[in-house]
């Protein structure tokens, strides 16, 4: 029976919160590190049969429990935690059941695995010793969770096998070169026996991608019409129809390259991939290269300051080259230089990890790397887009919000966000105030005039996200649209579409954000008038956490009345 009183049924959500937490946690322990929970950092995922059984029927006694409970009552924070728990739960018992995902993408497992021995030495702050006993536990558990993998894919498509064994090779290149760089720079102590052991799991289970699995090719790899509007629903809270939002991200591309045509002509360029080509030249140079990211940050916090854009964190960011241990595996894996940092045990400063540069490289090979981290590239992603006013400054608000799955839905895992329903603020948010902040001055013209076009990769994502798992696309005419209409390279584009089948809803949400934040400034003002606070929008936006952008428009919107 539900609780009689309003009382009584906050405390009893209060408590069935609890519950799904420690339940998310629990089947998920890779995204349990990255969060900072290390009573799960021994564990890995039981995806077994047994497992998979026992998982199921915690998510189905979890929405009964909730369904009982309701919502009359609750405050509008727990509203915004029952309705995101409750979606983030249906979407799980989507992936966990046929046709999901676990019988299907090799990627669940290749990227779970090597992030479970790798977490521990990234944003994990515990005693070495402590560290190493997680290492060694995961490493023990490492051969029967490849071998539960074996035993669910029943098939799968041949880009997913081809980025399984990619990842297969960072987890090795991890375990071969990573650890013995581990033991001796920083005094991890871990029995050989368990790393040899780890090393033969992989091989075995990249023997088995490349022959039995190969042999057994789909080409599902869409998630399907109904799969796709739920999931914009539960994770996204999106009030849209998908192929006609493709139709409306379409004409978003040819508005974005009317418009960059004329501004191509004003700056006296042929189009903005050759602006970028002048912009890849500009570049500090090796002995200035590091430097160059804090001289970068400490500007955009002043031009921020004097702006007014939005409070800025007081949680200092340091960005470090790549740890050396990291280097041989980062290419083949979901390494980003910047993760969300953990919502518990929380570093006094947290490492931005950037590209290696140095003197010591072949000159072609040092020289493309210092293009590809141009000046541009460090002021807008690695800058702007994420360590400054972008994620960074997100996820310190975040951590302030009265929704308790505000606080933690973003944190990074293993090869996506633990809560897909913080992915149209935490991504719309960074993208959003990137061009607010460029405009402003922090940005040239002819940086701003790149950064524009960016917006045709954007909403090519939304097009190629609905259209692909909508049906309405194949694979190849997903990396088609890529290349013709956003101007992508072939590897960009066969990349990009392999990510955004691997992920349904993942790739809309960055449009469906920016779109959402830009439509709620705009009613903020026209409704406040000469009241309107740029800041004071950009913080009550912020104050949420990883909500959906969606909800947060209807709880800002209802508190104007």
């Amino acid at each position: 029976m539900p609780p009689e009183t309003a009382a009584g049924r906050a405390a009893a959500f209060d408590a069935w919160l609890e519950g799904f937490l420690e339940h998310l946690f629990a089947r998920r322990p890779v995204d349990a590190s990255f969060a900072g929970l290390h009573r799960y950092s021994h564990l890995l995922p039981d995806l077994g049969a047994a497992g998979q059984g026992a998982a199921l029927a915690e998510i189905r006694a979890l929405l009964g429990r909730l369904a009982e409970i309701g919502t009359e009552g609750l405050d509008r924070f727990r509203k915004i935690d029952y309705d995101l728990a409750r979606g983030y739960l249906l979407m799980q018992e989507w992936e966990r059941g046929p046709g999901g995902c676990f019988d299907r993408n090799p990627v669940s497992y290749s990227g779970e695995a090597a992030f479970a021995l790798m977490s521990p030495f990234l944003s994990d702050t515990r005693p070495m010793g402590e560290r190493a006993e997680s290492l060694a536990a995961r490493l023990e558990a490492l051969p029967g969770f490849l071998a539960d993998a074996q035993a669910n894919l029943a098939a799968a498509p041949p880009l997913w096998v081809d980025r399984a064994l990619d990842e297969c090779e960072g987890a090795l290149a991890f375990l071969a070169a990573g650890i013995p760089i581990l033991e001796a720079d920083e005094g991890l102590s871990v029995d050989r026996g368990l790393v040899e052991a780890g090393i033969a799991a992989f091989r075995g289970f990249a023997s088995f991608l490349g022959t039995e699995l190969r042999a057994r090719p789909s080409e599902a790899y869409a998630c399907g019409e109904k799969a796709f509007r739920d999931i914009l629903a539960w994770a996204h809270e999106a009030e849209v129809d998908p192929l006609e939002y493709a139709r409306h991200a379409e004409g978003v591309i040819e508005a974005c390259d009317a418009e960059l045509a004329g501004e191509c002509r004003a700056l006296g360029v042929a189009s903005p991939e050759e602006a970028a080509e002048r912009l890849a030249a500009e570049h500090p140079g090796v002995s200035g290269y590091l430097g160059e990211y804090g001289r970068r940050w400490e500007e955009l916090r002043l031009l921020n300051e004097r702006e007014g854009l939005v409070t800025w964190p007081d949680f200092p960011l340091e960005y470090r080259a790549i740890p050396r241990w990291a280097r041989e595996a980062q290419p083949h894996l979901y390494f980003l230089f910047y993760r969300c940092p953990p919502r518990y045990a929380r570093p006094a400063t947290f490492v931005y990890n950037v590209t290696p540069i140095e003197e010591c490289m072949p000159a072609q090979a040092r020289e493309a790397l210092l293009r590809a981290n141009s000046t541009y590239a460090i002021k807008t992603n690695h800058v702007l887009h994420h360590g400054g006013a972008g994620h960074h400054a997100q996820n310190w608000h975040a951590l302030r919000s009265r929704s308790r799955i505000g606080q933690l839905s973003c944190t990074d895992g293993a090869a996506r966000l633990t809560m897909l329903c913080s992915g149209t603020l935490c991504e719309g948010w960074a993208c959003y105030i990137t061009g607010v902040a460029g405009g402003r001055g922090f940005l040239s013209p002819l940086e701003e005039l790149v950064e524009k076009a960016s917006l045709r990769r954007m909403a090519a994502r939304a097009v190629v996200d609905a259209r692909l798992h909508c049906g309405v696309y194949s694979m190849a005419e997903a990396m088609r649209f890529y290349r013709d209409r956003a101007k992508t390279s072939e590897p960009f584009a066969r990349s990009e579409a392999v990510k955004n089948s691997l992920f349904p809803g993942g790739a809309i949400m960055y449009l469906l954000g920016v779109e959402g934040i830009e439509g709620l400034r705009r009613e903020a003002e026209a409704r406040l008038g000469a009241s309107f606070s740029l800041k004071s929008f950009h913080d009550e936006l912020l104050s949420y956490g990883g909500v959906p952008v969606a909800r947060i428009a209807k709880e800002m919107k209802a508190g104007w009345k």
